[in-house]
């Protein structure tokens, strides 16, 4: 044996693994292989489009299938055809029969079922692989009804209630007469249809072939709630109205209402399907839509007639102002406003420069003349027995309206107004024709009694002539430069007499001063000296004059039927003074006395402004009283109820 030498190493055997660390190993081993393999199969099943193996909907094997290929297979299956719904009612021996073509698969929505079956985290890919391999997957197939199917199913379903005592009928009432009808409802008993309709569905979708039971509930009518009928019978009674807007009577409404603790003591007990009478309480309106209509613009309650001359301007003026204030209506209480009906007078609307009076002086003003409208509808009001707001008397005394009739205007300053103090309303009518205008008011007389206007003259301002000279004149020529007035003072009266002609009242309405004007007349400067005047119009020494003046008869008499143009411009208003010592005189006309007593019309809560522009209202029957003229220059009272055509300057 040779022996071991120093300075040289021995290798060594190596050592024998200890059985444990084996058998560990190969674990790992295997675990890790096992892993890798499912992990394998969980990419296989990601990779998969189709449908998992052994995967069923309703007995229709879809194993491999795309979406598409899925739901083609499904839908040529014809699922529907040999499937049917029995239906039952728990204590009713017949049966009834929902057919499989009342429903149509969904075969879109199975087969994507299908194909989510194989989706989801990428680890459980694999076990649902593995899952249908083993125990496979069935997938319920949902079903829809078709449109005529889904009728024909609520047919049926209807005609179930039907045979079981229909729906519930509900309680209804309604107002007959004087009476609150109450029509007492009935129990039914009815299904949930939307539930009902859904276990049809599902009975389809499972396959599951025993009858369905229908269960109906038994619902009784609900409570009757008295209060909230009571808020929609509950009326108040109102009056039949006019609508100023369209002239159409707004209707009356009768007044409604009842006891609701006598109506719940009248139910309480009442058998289902009966009907229980409630007595209404009825108030009738004052004035209904019958009687409103029957009375509107009935009567002519005053009225007044002027004649027209001046310029054509002038007479457009007048016709302008008139037809701005036809068809107004006021209802009672409102105020009838002459500048607000006919706005301001301006030439875009087509007013023409005419004579009006501005300091005294006669010149042309746009608009000119239209206080001839407002002093005849003045003078119409005052025969209508209306209450004056607002009126004014002339500068000078006009010659189309008796003395202490007019009323002048000036826009912005000056206006006349009157209200409708009746229990109706009233209507403005203005007819314009053959240079001549009338106005009528019409409304509804409540009594026999009629007014007529009178004035009596209390003093008179005469006038005088004066000269002026113009180179522009010949000898022996003159020419009027200013038409003269009268001054006088004159007070106006409304009468009102009864139907029998009797003297009821005669109240002062206004006391009016008009002022003088003198005659200006422009003679020649050869004729100068006659007059008193040197041939530049100042006046001579005193008995310078050698030959007397040739008077020149003046353009306008003094006289009230030929009074000059009326005046636009403002003057004082007048100021009331005590009735005369003597009654003043008249002959008075009756008006048309009315048939009988009529109710008064309540106007409504809020109504329009007085004077606005109106619109077209029917035509009504209108009387003409007979002509009046004034009477002459002498102080004498007159009355009248329509003025002839003057001569104005």
């Amino acid at each position: 044996m040779e022996q071991n030498k120093p300075g040289k190493r021995v290798a060594q055997a190596a050592p024998t693994p200890h059985p444990a660390r084996r058998g560990l190993i190969i674990v790992l081993a295997v675990a890790a292989a096992l892993c890798a393999a499912y992990l394998a199969l969980c990419a296989y099943g990601g990779s998969r489009a189709a449908a998992l193996p052994r995967t069923t909907a309703a007995g229709v094997d879809l194993s491999g299938l795309t979406q598409a290929q899925a739901q083609t297979r499904l839908e040529e299956a014809g699922l529907s055809q040999d499937r049917s719904v029995t239906l039952t009612v728990a204590g009713v021996q017949s049966s009834y029969t929902v057919p499989g073509t009342a429903v149509v698969p969904d075969a879109a929505a199975a087969a994507q079922a299908a194909l989510d079956l194989g989706q989801g985290g990428f680890l459980t890919q694999g076990w649902r692989l593995l899952s249908a391999l083993v125990t496979g997957n069935e997938i319920e197939v949902p079903f829809t009804f078709t449109a005529e199917g889904e009728k024909q199913v609520d047919a049926l379903l209807s005609q179930i209630e039907s045979e079981l005592g229909g729906r519930v009928q509900e309680t209804t009432w309604e107002v007959s007469g004087a009476e609150l009808l109450f029509h007492m409802g009935t129990p039914g008993r009815a299904f949930d249809l939307s539930n009902v309709k859904q276990e049809i569905l599902d009975r389809f979708s499972s396959g599951d072939t025993t009858p369905l039971e229908l269960r109906p509930e038994t619902t009784d009518p609900a409570p009757v709630d008295l209060e909230a009928v009571h808020s929609q019978v509950y009326t108040v009674a109102q009056d039949a109205t006019l609508d100023k807007e369209t002239f159409e009577v707004t209707p009356s409404v009768t007044g409604l209402d009842f006891s609701v603790s006598e109506a719940q003591a009248a139910l309480e007990g009442a058998a289902w399907g009966s009907t229980v009478s409630v007595p209404l309480t009825v108030t009738e309106p004052a004035v209904s839509t019958e009687a409103l209509q029957d009375l509107l613009f009935r009567d002519v309650l005053g009225e007044a007639t002027s004649g027209l001359t001046g310029t054509s301007a002038r007479r457009r003026n007048v016709e302008l102002s008139s037809a701005a204030c036809d068809e107004t209506v006021l209802l009672p209480g409102e105020v009838f406003s002459y500048n607000t009906a006919t706005g301001s007078r301006s030439a875009d609307k087509g007013y023409l420069p005419a004579p009006a009076y501005v300091g005294g002086k006669s010149v042309d003003q746009i608009g000119g003349g239209i206080c001839h409208t407002s002093s005849v509808i003045y003078y119409a009001a005052l025969n209508a027995n209306l209450e004056i707001v607002e009126r004014h008397n002339h500068t000078y005394a006009v010659g189309y309206v008796p003395d202490g009739m007019d009323a002048t205007v000036w826009y912005g300053s000056l206006d006349f107004q009157f209200r409708n103090n009746t229990q109706y309303p009233i209507k403005i009518d203005m007819v314009y024709s053959n240079r001549e205008l009338t106005v009528r008011i019409y409304g509804t007389k409540t009594d026999d009694l009629h007014v007529e206007m009178t004035n009596k003259r209390l003093s008179s301002t005469a006038w005088s002539t004066e000269y002026t000279v113009d180179p522009a004149l010949a000898a022996g020529e003159t020419r009027v430069d200013q038409t003269p007035y009268t001054g006088r003072v004159v007070e106006a009266y409304r009468n009102i007499y009864d139907g029998e002609g009797n003297l009821v009242s005669s109240t002062l309405e206004s006391k009016n001063t008009y002022k003088m004007r003198n005659q200006i007349i422009a003679v020649s400067p050869a004729d100068a000296a006659q007059y008193g005047l040197s041939q530049d119009g100042t006046p001579l020494p005193a008995g310078a004059v050698t030959t007397p003046p040739v008077e020149t008869t003046p353009a306008v008499s003094p006289s009230p039927s030929s009074s000059p143009m009326p005046a636009e411009s403002p003057s004082a208003a007048p100021s009331p003074s005590p009735a005369p010592s003597e009654s003043p005189s008249a002959a008075p006309s009756p008006s048309p006395a009315p048939s009988e007593t009529l109710p008064a019309v309540t106007p409504p809560a809020a109504s329009e402004s007085a004077g606005t522009e109106p619109t077209q209202s029917p035509v009504l029957p209108v009387e003409t009283p007979p002509a009046v003229s004034t009477a002459p220059d002498n102080g004498i009272p007159i009355a009248s109820s329509a003025i002839s055509p003057l001569t104005e300057a």
